[in-house]
């Protein structure tokens, strides 16, 4: 059963990554990169009975506790495209995108592992698929946002909008709670992701009482 349920949260997020399959560039011109986030609005740190395997990174690590986040963003960045995106990283992991939020610009996503935020900088780095990028990908890819001047938000701001940690059972519960909250909060134009995480999971069909 908590075999299922990860199962069934991983096919939402690559879902949430993809869209419907239909990858449509809506014609405005890709910015730039490295490019910072404009802003941080929530940070909620995370731990899972179950994990799961991170498969927005080559070496697909398991994954028991992070950090769910909010990130305003240029929307010409996130905008679904016929071609390589930009990958959103934060310090040195790349950061789990749950929706696409070109109508909103807002992007929630999940940080994987213990990060520290005040001293972590989030940017979007060089278009690639996310399940191809390395460690030394990422390190990289850290080197040109520095030499970019990318730099993690005040450790002010950051403790401002941090809440305390919370516990749970899964992946998919995680979504079904806080992450679909924060849709329906900072990205309502995709409601409709939410609804499908909050969707009762399938049940085995009883069986025929005798008569």
């Amino acid at each position: 059963m908590r075999f299922l349920a990860t199962a069934f949260a991983l096919s939402l997020l690559l879902m949430a990554h993809l869209g419907t399959g239909q990858n449509v560039d809506r014609g405005r011109e890709l910015p730039a990169t490295p490019a910072p986030v404009k802003n941080i609005l929530f940070a909620q740190p995370f731990t899972l009975e179950t994990p799961f395997i991170n498969t927005f990174s080559k070496e697909r690590e398991r994954v028991s506790s992070g950090v769910l986040i909010v990130v305003e963003v240029d929307p010409a960045l996130v905008i679904p495209r016929n071609t390589l995106e930009p990958v959103l990283y934060a310090g040195n992991v790349t950061v789990q995108r749950l929706n696409h939020g070109e109508r909103s610009g807002r992007v929630i996503g999940i940080v994987p592992g213990n990060i520290n935020l005040a001293t972590a900088p989030i940017w979007f780095g060089t278009p690639e698929l996310p399940e191809r990028v390395t460690q030394s990908t990422v390190q990289y890819e850290r080197g040109l946002a520095e030499k970019a001047g990318v730099r993690a938000f005040p450790s002010t701001q950051v403790s401002s909008i941090q809440r305390s940690v919370i516990a749970t059972k899964d992946l998919a519960t995680l979504l079904r709670t806080v992450a679909a909250d924060l849709i329906y909060q900072y990205s309502p134009q995709e409601k409709e992701l939410a609804d499908s995480w909050r969707l009762p999971e399938a049940k085995a069909v009883p069986t025929r009482q005798p008569n």
